[in-house]
């Protein structure tokens, strides 16, 4: 991991050089020259990462003293990004002129200490041991694996190969008849992509054994395809492996090794054109592999096939041919303990004491056939309770390398990533199992950790979510949630396997320490790097910063019932992230004692209390509270001028006057506020549309202002003027307003339904922009909800869907100036609805919703010439007073 963590600082380098050149005097010459360095020592980094995690303990070592002189120097580019801050918010550039100059001359006598040390360190390196010179410096991708393992899976399957097939019988139906569908007679690739472990090969063999024993196909092949395949040896060893009818000559055959690969390759493509073939590519890696490959398979309509597995689903959507995608399901409950205990009872031997453990055991693995196959034979020869119990805490793969080496196919995914990638990865790991993680807060947390590059034509934002796309491609992530509307990725999971195995590989790399007990924090063990950075789970070490040096980022998960602990030590911070159940969570003054933390992000039930000061915080650009209370954000937060992204679900008390940090915001979201003035409040407005740059805000306001007694609403109308007041009484209401970036990130904003408040009456949305998903899923559960109104362009969408039984309580609707075209009533929602206002120039028709809502007593459309009269006319029918206007100020009956 050396090498990513070199990698970020030389991208702050650049930009620090690019950007700050004018007023950095003569640093910029310095700064370059410590560029050139990291760059050159960049070139052999990935070889140190791959001899460290052979265990090479010199090797360790330089890494570790690379990445302190790494981190060093990220300190001394945040102490000029300071600098220049200041000076750009000086008003006058005289103002700081004195301090600058002393400051920066500070910096260049840091980079030159640096420079000197990161000498001094390959001096010592070379003194001991050697760079060995046959070892390549370039950088490319490293695959640990080594022959003997690899070998195992380029063995083609035999016809009476015992395979386990529990759970996999309707899998492989479902292929065999994209195998012999005869209405299709085109080539056709069916791609079986899923994670490591999930079974692709073996289902892929099954269904090969079966279909070819069948006599359908008159050739068939198997090859495997390695990481770091050749072209040529591939197209060689499909020669090799085609079976069937006719053969190739034996004396084409005995030359194969002095053709090259288009000899090869029109060797393979005459031998198959007559007759129907089945190809298995076993293992393909890249788009490039099939690319290289495809030509050599004719398509003479005669309903050839080729089985592809791939844990890439771009890989596996990339073929220009027909293409049927297949991820394989994991196993449910049942079929994990069937499978568990063919394994770990494989002579029917049951050992009742055995069972309730082994059941936790096989649900750990969730589903995941090749982790219950490794488990199952491990523990098969060890059925002590005591053993089976700790893998219930924690699973070793290590110790289990004989039964099948699932860390090592895992490892073989995640070296077939980029540096940055891997990184990204290996952060998932730190959260809890089967925790839900929230991609627009992950992709924060990355670009604070910096392993998020700039890319000319892209935010740092949309680059995080295109990794977050390529982990899920490469089923490295599970996908929990996504957008409804845009298909955008919401939520993620990592699987317990993976999760348990990047934990480990976190350790090794000295990239992340995951700890649970005391024991954890001070215990470093022979095959690891030292750390930097620590998660908590349901335990807290208040004295961290003590234990583990020179930390760049913690994590608390509830941490024990701890409240926020001691700062010291821990003034090289980037990311803090602390989840608490609490009922409060004060965060001391000392807290501006980080002056590099860059990410702030609090979570849980707690009402957390922040110091009246933060101006310490003065690298800070993210505070990520979207789901917790805060007390009040002190005014001292907007004069820090790194901040760039404030979410916060709820304040109780609002003080900001103004918000100030105009060259740097770029996105503040507080939905709920409790209490504000409404002098507070207009200034507060005033401020953020006065933004020289375009500002993503949204802001929602408590009300006081109550919806009128039930029995005076069916001939006055509601009033929904909420008011900005301190709201010293039980408030009610609550009207979100703001404006949001088309299809920015923080779009479907609306929590779930059991965090909105349950005093809520009425809602106003009326932020443009705000909403791209369905809003009414989440709307419709909220129990006490009588008025609603969403207008203002806030929802992107053109179709909404109301379930039966949602709205219970629901009097007023207004739906105006959005985009609806398609509106789905289903019976029984909405069933006490009075009072419908649209305005919505696109919606086709609404007589099978007016049809729905026989408690109607007034309909107002305004500006919907589109709709005719046999649209509202069942409504008049039942007495229904029905409005229709061509503006908003004049109404007519009909």
């Amino acid at each position: 991991m050396t090498a990513s963590v070199v990698s970020s600082v030389l991208q702050r380098l650049g930009d620090l050089v690019i950007q700050e050149a004018t007023f950095l005097s003569d640093v910029p010459r310095q700064v370059s020259s410590m560029k050139a360095e990291l760059s050159q020592m960049q070139c052999f980094l990935n070889v140190v990462d791959a001899k460290c995690l052979e265990g090479n303990s010199m090797m360790k070592n330089l890494a570790s003293n690379i990445q302190d002189v790494a981190y060093r120097v990220e300190e001394v580019i945040d102490n000029a990004h300071f600098i220049f801050r200041r000076r750009k918010t000086s008003v006058s550039k005289y103002t700081h002129i004195f301090g600058d100059s002393i400051d920066l001359r500070e910096v260049g006598k840091n980079i030159q200490v640096i420079r000197k040390e990161i000498s001094e360190i390959f001096e010592r390196y070379n003194r001991y041991n050697a760079v060995n010179s046959s070892t390549s410096t370039e950088a490319q991708p490293i695959f640990r694996e080594d022959e003997d393992f690899y070998a195992q899976r380029l063995v083609p399957p035999g016809l009476d190969q015992g395979m386990d097939i529990v759970g996999f019988d309707h899998e492989i139906a479902q292929i065999k008849s994209y195998l012999l569908d005869q209405n299709n007679m085109n080539l056709t690739v069916i791609s079986i992509v899923g994670q490591a472990g999930a079974g692709k090969s073996t289902l892929a063999k099954l269904a090969y054994s079966s279909v070819i024993t069948e006599g359908y196909f008159h050739k068939y092949g198997w090859v495997s395809i390695s990481p770091k395949y050749s072209a040529l040896e591939v197209l060689r060893d499909l020669v090799r492996q085609i079976r069937g009818t006719g053969k190739i000559s034996e004396r084409k055959s005995m030359h194969l090794n002095f053709y090259g690969e288009t000899e090869v390759s029109k060797l393979i493509f005459d031998f198959l054109k007559e007759e129907r073939y089945l190809i298995v590519l076993d293992d393909i890696w890249t788009t490039d592999t099939w690319d290289k490959i495809k030509s050599v398979f004719p398509d003479k309509g005669n309903g050839s096939r080729i089985i592809l597995t791939t844990r890439d689903m771009e890989v596996g959507q990339h073929p220009k041919t027909k293409v049927q995608i297949h991820t394989p399901d994991l196993l449910d409950e049942d079929k994990s303990w069937e499978l568990f205990q063919k394994k770990a009872f494989p002579h029917d031997v049951q050992f009742t004491e055995l069972e309730v453990v082994g059941k936790k055991i096989s649900k750990k693995c969730n589903g995941l056939p090749l982790a219950l196959v490794v488990l199952g034979c491990f523990l098969s020869r060890n059925h002590n309770i005591h053993t089976w119990e700790k893998m219930v805490a924690s699973v070793d793969w290590e110790i289990m390398k004989k039964e099948g080496d699932v860390g090592r196919i895992l490892a073989l995914s995640y070296h077939n990533m980029s540096n940055n990638l891997k990184a990204c990865f290996l952060y998932t790991a730190s959260f809890p199992e089967d925790y839900p993680i929230t991609v627009h807060v992950l992709k924060k947390m990355w670009i604070a950790e910096g392993f998020v590059p700039n890319i000319r034509g892209y935010t740092q934002e949309e680059v995080a979510y295109r990794y977050v796309e390529e982990l899920a491609q490469r089923c490295m992530i599970q996908i929990e949630e996504r957008s409804k509307n845009i298909g955008w990725i919401k939520k993620i999971k990592v699987h317990d396997v993976l999760r348990e195995w990047g934990i480990g590989q976190a350790r090794k790399e000295g990239f992340l320490k995951v700890c649970s007990s005391g024991t954890d924090v001070e215990t470093y063990y022979a095959d690891e790097q030292r750390c930097y950075r620590v998660a908590f789970h349901g335990y807290f070490d208040n004295e961290v910063g003590k234990s583990v040096l020179n930390l760049r980022s913690v994590l608390a998960f509830n941490p024990d019932g701890k409240r926020l602990f001691s700062f010291n030590g821990l003034h090289l911070l980037r990311v803090l992230h602390f989840c608490s159940s609490l009922k409060t969570c004060t965060l001391p003054e000392e807290i501006n004692k980080l002056v590099h933390l860059r990410y702030l992000g609090l979570e849980g039930s707690t009402v957390f209390m922040f110091p009246s000061y933060m101006k310490g915080l003065r690298n800070l650009q993210i505070l990520e509270a979207s789901t917790a209370t805060v007390k009040a954000l002190p005014s001292s937060l907007w004069s820090i001028a790194a901040l760039k992204h404030v979410h916060v679900y709820q304040v109780l008390h609002w003080k900001a006057q103004e918000i100030r940090t105009k060259r740097s915001l770029q996105t503040l979201y507080v939905f709920s506020i409790m209490q504000c003035d409404a002098l507070t409040w207009k200034r507060t407005i005033r401020s953020l549309q006065k933004m020289s740059q375009h500002v993503s805000w949204c802001l929602g306001i408590a009300s006081t202002k109550r919806v009128k007694e039930k029995e005076t609403q069916e001939h006055e109308e509601y009033n929904l003027d909420i008011r900005v007041d301190a709201l010293e009484s039980k408030v009610d209401g609550l009207e979100l307003s703001g404006c949001f970036k088309e299809r920015h990130v923080l779009n479907d904003v609306l929590p779930h339904h059991n965090l909105f408040p349950n005093f809520l009456l009425q809602l106003k949305i009326s932020c443009p922009n705000i909403l791209n998903d369905d809003p009414m899923p989440i709307l419709e559960r909220l129990p006490r909800l009588e008025v609603l109104e969403i207008v203002n362009s806030s929802y992107t969408g053109k179709r909404i869907t109301c379930s039966s039984e949602g709205f219970l309580a629901l009097r007023s609707l207004v739906l105006m100036d959005i985009g609806l075209e398609e509106w789905n009533l289903q019976q029984g929602s909405m069933a006490f609805l009075a009072v419908l206002t649209l305005k919505c120039t696109m919606l086709r028709s609404i007589s099978n919703v007016l049809h729905q809502l026989d408690d109607l007593v007034e309909l107002r459309l305004i500006c919907m010439p589109q709709l005719s009269v046999d649209d509202h006319e069942p409504a008049r029918g039942r007495g229904c007073r029905v409005m229709i206007s061509v503006d908003e100020e004049q109404t007519s009956d009909t």
